[in-house]
């Protein structure tokens, strides 16, 4: 049987894994100083504008989608609002938040700590009747003991099998706050100096000289002197036989503004936000937006909604109902575009029979009208061998008889 040594180095090891010695404080959530001087974790990191910008913009917009569970009979796919999980995901997760809540909640947990917690409640069927979100420092991941997997200890509840913990992760389980601590750190510095300098009015530090020996006493009346006028506007006034040396560096000469832009658009790289989803670019066109806007639903929104997808269906839906019944996020509203290029694609599908009136009208949320449900195509799309025949009927019914 393992000794409780054996056992605290198991998670050691766990915990620690092939990092080297620099990265032990981190892993194991002790954050000592960055290089730049500013301390970061998690929560502190959120005072950073872009780092708050770009979770906000990925759990927001995850969370605003429609999440359904469908059913798929045959050729016919339609919402399983019947099915327990259904309101579970879409209205009522627990009885204290709505459905956006948990979702943005849990996701702006996953992508700031690495993974997002929710515990499943069942009912003695085995379906989920609600989901309870725990802070990710009140779970602890554990390797099973008695089988293969994992289990989970949580804070002041006990513990959880994986089957009943819904799991929102990140890239490999892992915290981008601890991965790039550097990164921040240095944006944290660069916000932490700007408000420092105007924080004293910008007033730089420097040295008092004198060419003449000042005894203790002398040079402590000057000094207080000197920083009580500091402190106040207007021009100042040196003893005889003093100078002052400027020993700091400028906002201009430290390239304050430009390191500050640099530093966000690393975070926005970091998370995989286009900068101009969190106003970051100044000299941005309709055009350039719309393909940003694109990027990220495609490389940013779709694998973190596979990713809840996945979850789901796992962990909500009985295996003898997968595949057949699955959760999916809605999204089209994403790629909808404007109004005339929403315009233009239901035209051109209403042409070619996929779509009719009323499926449009619906998608655009409006009621439908009679007739509407017939599918059409337009009448000039006809096969190559029966264009002969086709012109001789409209040249004898129409106004040029034959």
């Amino acid at each position: 049987m393992a000794t409780l040594a054996d056992r605290l180095k198991a998670v050691f090891r766990y915990r620690v894994g092939k990092y080297d010695a620099n990265a032990i404080p981190q892993e194991l959530g002790v954050y000592a100083q960055t290089v730049a001087g500013a301390s970061v974790n998690e929560s502190s990191a959120l005072a950073i504008s872009t780092v708050y910008a770009c979770t906000y913009k990925i759990a927001s917009t995850l969370a605003s989608l429609n999440l359904e569970v469908y059913r798929k009979t045959g050729r016919n796919i339609q919402p399983d609002s019947a099915h327990p999980a259904y309101a579970l995901v879409k209205d009522t997760p627990n009885s204290m938040m709505t459905s956006y809540e948990f979702w943005e909640t849990i996701i702006s947990h996953a992508v700031l700590n690495g993974c997002g917690y929710a515990i499943i409640e069942r009912d003695g069927s085995g379906y989920g009747r609600r989901m309870l979100i725990v802070d990710y420092y009140d779970v602890d991941r554990m390797p099973a003991e008695s089988e293969e997997g994992y289990i989970y200890r949580v804070r002041d509840y006990g513990m959880v099998q994986p089957e009943n913990m819904l799991e929102i992760c990140n890239l490999q389980r892992k915290s981008p706050i601890r991965l790039h601590r550097e990164n921040l750190g240095l944006a944290k510095a660069a916000q932490d100096f700007g408000a420092n300098y105007f924080g004293s009015d910008g007033q730089m530090t420097g040295i008092l000289s004198s060419d003449q020996p000042l005894k203790k006493e002398q040079m402590d009346v000057i000094q207080q002197s000197w920083n009580r006028a500091s402190g106040q506007a207007g021009t100042k006034l040196l003893p005889f036989g003093f100078k002052y040396s400027r020993i700091s560096i400028s906002p201009d000469e430290a390239q304050f503004i430009e390191t500050r832009k640099f530093q966000a658009e690393e975070i926005c790289r970091i998370f995989s936000v286009p900068p101009a989803l969190v106003q970051l670019e100044s000299q941005t066109t309709y055009n350039n937006v719309e393909q940003q806007n694109l990027m990220f639903a495609r490389h940013t929104i779709s694998p973190w909604a596979k990713r809840i997808e996945q979850e789901i269906d796992r962990k909500l839906l009985m295996a003898n109902e997968r595949p057949a019944t699955y959760s999916k996020f809605n999204l089209n509203d994403l790629f909808r575009g404007d109004m005339q290029a929403r315009a233009t694609f239901y035209r051109e599908m209403t042409q070619i029979g996929a779509l009719s009136i009323n499926e449009v009208r619906m998608k655009e949320e409006m009621n439908p009208v009679d007739g509407g449900d017939t599918h059409t195509v337009q009448v000039n799309q006809i096969a190559l061998d029966r264009l002969g025949a086709y012109s001789d009927k409209i040249s004898s019914d129409g106004t040029g008889q034959q």
